[in-house]
């Protein structure tokens, strides 16, 4: 499930995100069609994430449109893409660390990500970057913000993530109190 939260409300998005991947090239021409390419920096893979969320109430919708006018395109938040691991258990949360069992098979699985989304806490719920000179594993995940003590919430779900910011966004008026919302989301890599 694909995933957000402004820290109030989660947003999971309709079940069909589409992601795009445009290399970004140098590209130097010489005569008689040669040419050189060479990549432009260390994440040279421009990522888009094309999101909607159909028929939802007004106020959904409003909360949804409402996110995205307050980051402007300029604030990045962190969004857990469908692909990416996650995984749904009783979890404490206490200084730094996040406990939770199963994280290594799931969350942290194939490698482990930069970021990840934290939906269903009382008090922590959001997008946290994760502290990769800390020892993660299989029961802990340590990230780099203050988390507010917690012990033992059921039914906390711990995503893998990354940074992206919403370049643009549209709303249709579908019938009645129900509306449309769709975005796009460009990965983004910072701290």
């Amino acid at each position: 499930m694909a995933s957000f939260t402004d820290g109030t409300n989660d947003f999971t998005v309709d079940k069909a995100v589409s992601e795009t991947t445009a290399p970004n090239v140098f590209i130097h021409t010489f005569g008689d069609g040669y040419e050189q390419r060479l990549a432009r920096g260390i994440n040279a893979n421009d990522q888009t994430y094309a999101v909607s969320f159909i028929t939802r109430t007004k106020a959904e919708a409003n909360n949804i449109i409402t996110f995205f006018e307050d980051k402007g395109g300029v604030t990045s938040f962190v969004f857990a893409p469908p692909h990416l691991g996650d995984k749904t258990a009783t979890t404490s949360f206490s200084g730094t660390t996040i406990t939770s069992s199963g994280l290594s098979s799931t969350v942290l699985s194939p490698s482990i990500p930069t970021h990840i989304l934290v939906t269903g806490s009382s008090n922590n719920d959001g997008g946290y970057s994760i502290d990769a000179t800390a020892t993660n594993n299989n029961t802990q995940i340590v990230v780099t913000d203050s988390l507010t003590t917690e012990s033992n919430t059921a039914n906390v779900s711990i995503q893998a993530g990354i940074k992206v910011v919403c370049s643009d966004w549209s709303r249709t008026y579908d019938y009645d109190e129900y509306y449309s919302v769709a975005g796009s989301f460009r990965r983004v890599y910072e701290a």
